[in-house]
C-alpha cells in the first residue's frame, strides 16, 4: 500500500469518526432535553472492578461517558496518526486503523438508552450487538496483526492481511450468538458464551504482548520493550473502558487508555524514524 493511500485512510477515518462523534453528542443532548434517556432496568453487570463495597456502585452516566470517550478517541487518534505518521509507511500503524474502527463501533451502544430503544427487542438490537461484538474482536486482532505481520517481508502481503483481518471480524460479528432479552449495564445486549468471548480476547492480547517481547529480546532493542508496555497498558485501558459502569472504573480506564495509546504510538514513531 502506498503512503498516499495510507494517509487517505486515516484522513477518511478522522472525518467520518468526527461526524459520528458530533452526531452522537447532538443526539444525546436532544434526548436529554426531551427527557428521553431511559436507562436499562435492572441491567446485568458483566464485570465489577471491586465486587464488594460501594466503590464500584453502578452508575449509568459513567457508561455514557465511556461511550462518548470511545467516540471522541477515534477522531483524536486518527488525526494524531495522520499528522505524526504522514511520511511513514508503517504497517503497524496501518493495522492500528482497525483499532480505531473498533472505537467507532463502540459508539453504537449509545442508541440503546436513547428513547428507550432497549425496550424494543427488535432486530436493531441484534445489529447493534453484532456491531459491538465485531468491534471488540477487531481491537485485539488489529494489535495482534500489527505485532506479527508488520515486518518488511509482509509488505507485499499488506492488502491480503488487511482483508483477512476485516473478513474474519465481519464473520465473527455476523455469526456470533446474541441474547437480546438481557441488557447489560454497559448498554449492550448479552452475548452467548460470554466468558469464552472474554477469554479469547484476553488470550489474543497476551499472545500479542509476548510476541512483541520476543521481538525485543531477539533484536536487543529496549524501545521495543517500551512498546510492549504501552501495548499492555492500552489493552488494559481499552478493556476497562468497554466494561465501564461506575466512576471508579471510568477513572481507572482513562488513566490507562490515554497514556497507553501515547506510549504505544510514540514508540512506534521513534522506532520507524530510527530504522528509516
Amino acid at each position: 500500500m502506498t503512503l498516499k493511500n495510507k494517509n487517505r485512510i486515516f484522513l477518511f477515518l478522522f472525518i467520518s469518526s468526527a461526524v459520528i462523534f458530533l452526531f452522537n453528542t447532538a443526539l444525546l443532548f436532544i434526548a436529554a432535553a426531551s427527557k428521553s434517556i431511559v436507562p436499562p432496568t435492572s441491567p446485568m453487570r458483566p464485570f465489577v472492578l471491586i465486587p464488594r463495597g460501594n466503590l464500584c456502585a453502578y452508575n449509568f452516566n459513567s457508561s455514557l461517558a465511556a461511550i462518548l470517550l470511545f467516540s471522541l478517541s477515534a477522531p483524536a487518534l486518527s488525526i494524531i496518526i495522520f499528522k505524526g505518521f504522514e511520511k511513514t509507511s508503517s504497517l503497524e500503524i496501518l493495522f492500528f486503523s482497525g483499532f480505531i474502527v473498533s472505537c467507532i463501533t463502540e459508539s453504537a451502544r449509545i442508541f440503546l438508552p436513547l428513547f428507550g430503544f432497549w425496550k424494543t427487542n427488535s432486530l436493531s438490537l441484534i445489529y447493534i450487538g453484532r456491531i459491538v461484538a465485531a468491534g471488540r474482536f477487531l481491537a485485539p486482532m488489529s494489535l495482534f496483526f500489527a505485532a506479527v505481520f508488520s515486518s518488511e517481508e509482509e509488505l507485499q502481503n499488506a492488502e491480503r492481511n488487511i482483508f483477512v483481518l476485516l473478513a474474519s471480524t465481519c464473520a465473527f460479528g455476523f455469526f456470533y450468538p446474541m441474547d437480546t432479552t438481557i441488557t447489560t449495564s454497559t448498554c449492550t445486549v448479552l452475548w452467548g458464551f460470554r466468558k469464552f468471548f472474554a477469554a479469547i480476547r484476553v488470550f489474543i492480547v497476551i499472545v500479542t504482548v509476548f510476541s512483541v517481547l520476543a521481538e525485543a529480546y531477539s533484536k536487543g532493542i529496549k524501545e521495543i520493550y517500551t512498546k510492549a508496555l504501552g501495548l499492555g497498558i492500552l489493552s488494559a485501558g481499552y478493556g476497562l473502558l468497554c466494561n465501564t459502569d461506575c466512576w471508579l472504573e471510568f477513572i481507572a480506564a482513562v488513566a490507562l487508555y490515554i497514556p497507553g495509546s501515547m506510549i504505544y504510538l510514540k514508540t512506534i514513531h521513534y522506532l520507524e524514524n530510527t530504522w528509516n
